[in-house]
């Protein structure tokens, strides 16, 4: 009997109470730029027009057992905001998406796009999850706004294409969202005024 009790208090440390991973208010802002159930336009240099419905914000957490002995002490988060737009663009990856993962309320999230197939993704560094994307200048000739350091992603620079995808780039402004995007064919799609 006292062998068994000498396994019980580490059995126990197992249990009890975890912490419930928060994202940060910097990275909850990737999340606020759309509302539910709302609609982005975008225009081509073809003349063309593509719509992308705003779907529901999906957040959920692991580790709800708390099991700490094969999960540890956390919580972690998941996050994820997606666009459906009425093109398709890859038949296996229709949405435009961007996510966080957070493991850890120390360390910042991993954040990953994936945009019809196109997807880009980024190690958390010292506090800076966004410190090895690529930032430049983006002018769109649809509304004339300028986006002195909006994010650019460009297929197989600091992106992988997977599935066909037919995105060749992207490029995202934290305050607006996707702003603009090009297909492989050079047809070029930019957001519409608001």
């Amino acid at each position: 009997m006292k062998k068994l009790l000498l396994f019980l208090p580490p059995l126990l440390a197992g249990c009890g109470s975890c912490e419930e991973v928060l994202l940060t208010p910097d990275e909850r802002a990737w999340f606020t730029v759309y509302q539910k159930a709302s609609t982005v336009t975008f225009r081509s240099n073809r003349g063309h027009t593509v719509t992308a419905g705003v779907q529901p914000l999906k957040e959920w957490h692991q580790n709800t057992d708390c099991n700490q002995l094969e999960s540890g002490k956390y919580q972690p988060i998941f996050t994820q905001l997606g666009l459906t737009p009425s093109e398709k663009y890859n038949d296996s990856n229709p949405s435009f998406t961007v996510n966080i993962r957070k493991h850890n309320p120390e360390k910042p999230g991993y954040m990953t796009f994936d945009m019809a197939g196109l997807q880009c993704g980024t190690a958390s560094q010292a506090g800076v999850p966004t410190a090895k994307w690529q930032q430049q200048a983006c002018t769109l000739s649809t509304t004339g706004k300028t986006y002195p350091a909006a994010y650019a992603f460009r297929r197989d620079q600091n992106c992988t294409s997977y599935s066909n995808a037919r995105l060749q780039a992207f490029y995202w402004d934290k305050q607006d969202g996707l702003i603009r995007y090009e297909l492989t064919d050079g047809e070029i799609f930019e957001l519409a005024a608001k």
